[in-house]
């Protein structure tokens, strides 16, 4: 058994052999086309309704929407927006540390700037506890560069779609709860907390347990009530449904990187790969507890 070694990142995040201009511009050019892009969407697609002259403050922090699953995603994006950028910025050149910081900033102040957009329009508003899960998520990947050790935590996701979105027409026709869009499919979303076993042992333990196994705590939904809709508390209107239920989930946890195979485009592949939970045996602790062959 090979002992534990942390698979190597990218070279381009951790290259520092100083700054590249012609890429930086690169990626400044494409970064601003995006952004203008994306909004451009988005004030077609999404910010459609009454809009305020003040900001509309929401601190929904009980989750009786989407049992905070919709709190996991901010994080979730938050984190994966401030480590693409981190990667983005070591490519230009810019030195770990920094690149990380650089990272961490343009991920916080891109979703501020989203939550500040919706904290004017009533349908929306800006969300406390949205901003903070956004602020932790975009957080992580600088904790993850200035201690090393902190990587033995990895955060991941996983989606498997659930019979309010698979069945969303034929539930709609029959006024039954479902979910419209995928995005809000919260109920067939997990996410996890991957731990690295090999870590923590030592000796003839750390020989027999595989590089690639670890373990991980999964937090998922049930019994929500479709889109938008109070899925807990007395504000439903809808006392013959049930309230929903949080989900915690024990998993086995496959590490990608460990996976046989060089050259840079593969090995940011798996790097890649690893935002997600596979599926693997889990036990289902809370509500009920059920044993999945596959989770």
């Amino acid at each position: 058994m090979l002992a534990w070694t942390t698979p190597a990142r990218p070279q381009a995040a951790a290259d520092s052999s100083g700054l590249r201009p012609a890429r930086l511009a690169l990626l400044g050019g494409t970064g601003l086309t995006i952004h203008y892009l994306g909004f451009k969407y988005f004030d077609r697609a999404w910010y459609q309704g009454q809009k305020l002259d003040h900001i509309r403050w929401i601190r929904d922090w009980g989750g009786d929407t989407y049992l905070n699953m919709d709190k996991g995603g901010h994080f979730m994006s938050g984190m994966f927006m401030a480590q693409t950028l981190t990667e983005a910025y070591g490519w230009g050149g810019v030195s770990p540390r920094l690149a990380a910081l650089a990272g961490t900033l343009t991920s916080w102040a891109l979703l501020l700037q989203v939550e500040m957009r919706d904290a004017y329009f009533d349908q929306w508003g800006f969300s406390i506890p949205d901003f903070t899960a956004n602020t932790i998520g975009a957080t992580v990947p600088l904790i993850h560069t200035l201690w090393p050790a902190s990587r033995t935590f990895r955060f991941k996701f996983s989606y498997f779609p659930s019979a309010l979105y698979l069945d969303r027409n034929q539930r709609e026709t029959e006024h039954r709860p479902f979910t419209k869009h995928i995005i809000d499919d919260y109920e067939g979303m997990a996410v996890w907390m991957a731990v690295s076993v090999n870590r923590f042992l030592r000796g003839q333990a750390e020989e027999l347990w595989p590089d690639f196994l670890g373990v991980a705590l999964g937090y998922g939904a049930t019994g929500l009530w479709g889109s938008n809709e109070k899925s807990k508390g007395n504000r439903i209107k809808k006392y013959d449904l049930p309230d929903g239920r949080p989900e915690l989930l024990l998993a086995l946890d496959w590490d990608p990187r460990f996976l046989p195979g060089e050259g840079r485009v593969w090995r940011y592949f798996v790097e890649q790969l690893n935002w997600l939970h596979l599926p693997a045996p889990a036990l289902r602790i809370y509500p009920e507890r059920r044993f999945y062959l596959l989770f």
